[in-house]
């Protein structure tokens, strides 16, 4: 009979035995492996003072947890659960190289990190403008449009009378032009086709110049100028602005919802969804993306306003407006006055209320309220730039504004420069060149600002 020493001590072969075992079969059980995580980031938008930045987790439906770091810091931690997500990083410097990364996390520790990606930020611009003002015509002109090609060539169209005792061209001893243009001495009056006000140019070359007259595209192609009547063509139209990026592909807008393009050979009135009068069109260099805004004073459709989207060669109502101020908390932004497009957001001045800016890539509308800058409860009448560093908008009766990328500047040099009441129409600008034009109670004028 074994003693007690001896079970004991086949006891605790047994258990250290048991206990190897239990180890091996536990290391050769086969786990399942953590699978592989991606992550990646990529620069959207790139202002002066932010960047948008793009997100994209693979794994999409499972909430997942990033940290974006910026330089070395990291500056925000987010839980998402879609594949793409746009961060805004804010109050950047201009001019200013920053580099980001984005890195997975899972319960609190990193498991994957995008490449790093470098932006760099905007430089602001000027908003140092010299003016020098020049007045056209007597009572009753008033200019329309301008194209600035450089500082020696620059076209202003509208109606414009001037006296002229020998003529009897209206049997007032006043003779009418409908256009002018800048040679770098002095403005050298045109007429052209007749008398009739000419509302909007556009210029390709000196030998490829495109107006709307009185409703109607007017080219001029080095020789001399062709009118075009839409109604001689079948067309019901009457045009008041034009935009497109060659004369096989323009755009011509204007009362009733018109709408006609022409490419080259035809022109084909295009159906709008509208009644409402369109007044202002612009769209990206490859016409990809084109918006146009319009807005009616009277008629059973006062008070309404409209922005239009092309999409697949089909126009779609993007806003709308039922008043002149709007209903903001019901996405009612009030009179859509101007549009400009610069890289993928489309701006839109709205008269008495404020700036939309439209991303058309995100379809992300941002509401700019005007008491964040200094613009006040001014109404903006028109608006152009460069880019969204170099914007600039005019308010009738009143002030010029530039934007600079980072900062709203008032520029009252011509109101407080000219000797009565200024009613601007609409601003153009071209890299450093500027023109201000419109009416005033006495004649037609034109501000040329240079920076």
């Amino acid at each position: 009979m074994p003693s007690d020493n001896n079970l004991k001590a086949k006891t605790a072969i047994f258990m250290i035995l048991l206990t190897i075992v239990v180890i091996c079969a536990i290391s050769c059980r086969e786990f399942p492996t953590e699978p592989d995580y991606n992550i990646y980031l990529a620069a959207e938008d790139v202002f002066c003072t932010s960047v948008t930045l793009k997100v994209t987790l693979p794994d999409s439906g499972n909430v997942n947890q990033f940290a974006l770091d910026r330089n070395d810091s990291t500056i925000v931690t987010l839980t998402c659960n879609d594949d793409d997500t746009l961060v805004t990083d804010e109050d950047l410097t201009p001019d200013t190289d920053y580099t980001y990364r984005v890195r997975f996390l899972k319960d609190g520790k990193t498991k994957a990190e995008s490449e790093p990606v470098t932006v760099h930020t905007m430089s602001t611009t000027s908003h140092e403008f010299v003016w020098e003002i020049d007045t056209l015509g007597l009572y009753g002109s008033n200019l329309n449009d301008v194209w600035i090609v450089d500082e020696n060539n620059i076209w202003v169209v509208g109606y414009i009378r001037v006296d002229d005792p020998d003529s009897s061209f209206d049997g007032t001893g006043q003779e009418t032009f409908n256009a002018a243009k800048w040679d770098g001495e002095q403005w050298n009056l045109m007429r052209i086709i007749n008398s009739s006000p000419v509302f909007s140019v556009l210029y390709f070359r000196e030998d490829d110049i495109w107006m709307v007259s009185y409703g109607y595209p007017v080219h001029w192609n080095g020789n001399s100028w062709k009118l075009y009547p839409f109604h001689d063509m079948g067309i019901d139209a009457s045009a008041l602005s034009l935009w497109g990026t060659s004369s096989s592909n323009l755009y011509f807008v204007g009362l009733e919802g018109s709408i006609v393009h022409y490419d080259g050979s035809t022109f084909m009135k295009m159906e709008s969804g509208t009644q409402v009068d369109l007044v202002d069109i612009h769209g990206t260099p490859d016409s990809k993306h084109v918006f146009v805004c319009g807005y009616n004073y009277m008629g059973e459709l006062s008070g309404q306003s409209v922005v239009l989207e092309l999409k697949n060669g089909q126009w779609e109502r993007l806003l709308s407006s039922s008043g002149y101020y709007g209903d903001i908390e019901n996405g009612d932004y009030g009179r859509y006055m101007a549009v400009r497009v610069f890289g993928n957001m489309a701006y839109f001045t709205t008269g008495a209320t404020d700036l939309l800016m439209f991303n058309y890539k995100t379809r992300n509308l941002t509401y700019i309220p005007k008491n964040t800058t200094i613009l006040g409860s001014k109404q903006l009448e028109s608006m152009d730039g460069n880019y969204f560093n170099d914007i600039m908008f005019v308010s009738p009766l009143d002030l010029v504004f530039h934007y600079n990328g980072a900062s709203y500047f008032q520029d009252s040099y011509l109101r407080d420069s000219f000797p009565y009441d200024l009613y601007y129409l609409k601003v153009r600008l071209k890299g450093d060149i500027a023109a201000v034009f419109g009416t005033t109670i006495m004649n037609g004028f034109i501000a040329i600002g240079h920076r």
